[in-house]
């Protein structure tokens, strides 16, 4: 018991490390943590992992209006259609399946690693 939990706190702080990093990137290192070491199905880790970056992205928040400019005019617009379309998407991820869900993710993470070169 002792062991998992300490497996539980490594792998939060290491989600946490990353999205306070990359401002958010922590998403896409807590899924696979969630269902590979701590054995979430693929739809509840990606559900949990949109509510663990939420919390999580507050304290992020704080820091960067404190230490850096931001637009807030371009942000609201993106905020609200953040908002909405995560709406959608939740509404997308309750009807698919897991192996297109996985898919999906795995495209979307070799998008991201193509641009990040690009």
């Amino acid at each position: 018991m002792k062991h998992k939990f300490l497996l539980f706190v490594l792998c939060a702080l290491l989600v946490g490390a990353v999205n306070g990093f990359f401002g958010g990137g922590g998403g896409m290192l807590c899924i696979p943590i969630l269902k590979k070491v701590l054995n979430l199905c693929d739809k509840n880790a990606h559900a949990s992992t949109i509510f663990i970056m939420s919390v999580i992205s507050i304290p992020t928040l704080i820091i960067y209006l404190c230490l850096l400019p931001v637009d807030i005019v371009v942000t609201t617009y993106v905020t609200i259609g953040s908002i909405i379309g995560g709406g959608i998407g939740s509404l997308i991820l309750k009807k698919i399946d897991n192996k297109s869900l996985n898919l999906f993710f795995v495209i979307l993470l070799l998008a991201c690693a193509i641009r990040c070169f690009v």
